[in-house]
């Protein structure tokens, strides 16, 4: 099963920041097994202070503290070097408001990602559910 650990911040009136943590480099997404029990102690102990999991089909989001989360103790996707490093990492998109509510934009965002395709209609990506 995915796992997506990710964030909103709020920037402003007019933009919004998703931040997902990614593996290899920031070209895949975690995967995990377990109960959600299982998943949200194995994030906790690595850092994650987990706010929320949902679950859909074939998805596990965990929704994370970005308040209470240490982000010197991860790498961040642009200090690596996305074609060669392994290292997992927090990959941060900085998203106008206006147009997130476009399905058309936020299909081109997520799959300009080049990852793995997940839920596009999910209701966590929705600005609406952004945490300031």
């Amino acid at each position: 099963m995915i796992l997506v650990p990710y964030f909103w911040k709020d920037r402003g009136p007019n933009w919004s920041e998703l931040s997902v943590f990614l593996c290899s480099g920031g070209r895949q997404m975690w995967s995990a097994e377990g109960t959600d029990k299982v998943i949200t102690k194995m994030l906790k102990d690595n850092g994650f202070p987990v706010v929320s999991m949902k679950k859909e089909p074939g998805v596990i989001y965990a929704q994370i503290d970005h308040s209470k989360l240490k982000m010197d103790d991860f790498y961040s996707w642009t200090e690596l070097d996305p074609d060669n490093s392994d290292e997992d990492c927090w990959r941060t998109f900085i998203i106008p408001k206006a147009l997130w509510s476009c399905a058309i934009f936020k299909e081109h965002i997520i799959k300009s990602m080049n990852l793995p395709s997940i839920s596009t209609t999910s209701t966590l990506f929705s600005l609406a559910s952004a945490t300031t």
